[in-house]
C-alpha cells in the first residue's frame, strides 16, 4: 500500500534508495549508457551541497522523495539551470520517477506540483520534460493537464545500441 502522497526533500540517509530508484527508472527509461561516477556526483552535490566550494559554479538541485528513509516510493530532481541562448535561469527536472509498485497512487502528481512549488518558491520558472520508453504518452497526457506545452523530444536512431 502506498504511503501518503507528501514529498519531502531527500536527505543524506536516502542515498542508498535513490540510488535504486534512479537505476530502476534508467532501466526502464534511459536512452544511453549509465555513467555511474557521473550519477555519483550529481546526487552527492545534491544531497551534501555544504560542501560545494564557493567558487564551483557546477549544478545546484534538490530532490524530493515519498516514502520512509529505507523505503521510498517516488523520487524526482530538480536542478537551477539555464538554455544555450540566454544567462536566465530556470528549474529542470532531470528524474521524476515512481516505483512501479506505487503507479496506482497520486505520487507522480505529488512530485510535478511539488517541483511546480519549489519554482514558485524561488522564483524561477519550470521546464519540464518526457523521456520514456514506457508508457510515454500515459506520462505526456499527464503533464498536458498540470502545465502548457511548449515543444515534444524526438530521437534518431532508434538504436538498441544507444539504449541502456
Amino acid at each position: 500500500m502506498a504511503s501518503e502522497s507528501k514529498v519531502r526533500i531527500a536527505g543524506v540517509a536516502d542515498y542508498q534508495e535513490i540510488w535504486r530508484m534512479f537505476l530502476q527508472s534508467h532501466n526502464e527509461n534511459g536512452l544511453f549508457r549509465l555513467s555511474p561516477q557521473k550519477v555519483e556526483w550529481l546526487i552527492c552535490r545534491i544531497l551534501a551541497p555544504q560542501f560545494i566550494p564557493p567558487e564551483d559554479t557546477g549544478p545546484r538541485g534538490v530532490i524530493g522523495v515519498i516514502g520512509k528513509v529505507g523505503a521510498l516510493e517516488a523520487i524526482c530532481g530538480i536542478c537551477i539551470s539555464d538554455i544555450w541562448y540566454t544567462d536566465e535561469k530556470h528549474l529542470s527536472d532531470f528524474l521524476v520517477f515512481v516505483d512501479p509498485e506505487f503507479r496506482k497512487s497520486d505520487h507522480a502528481t505529488a512530485l510535478v506540483n511539488w517541483m511546480k512549488q519549489q519554482s514558485d518558491i524561488i522564483g524561477l520558472p519550470f521546464i519540464s520534460g518526457v523521456v520514456s520508453n514506457h508508457r510515454t504518452e500515459a506520462k505526456c497526457r499527464m503533464y498536458r493537464r498540470m502545465m502548457p506545452k511548449i515543444g515534444e523530444y524526438f530521437f534518431y536512431p532508434k538504436s538498441s545500441d544507444s539504449m541502456h
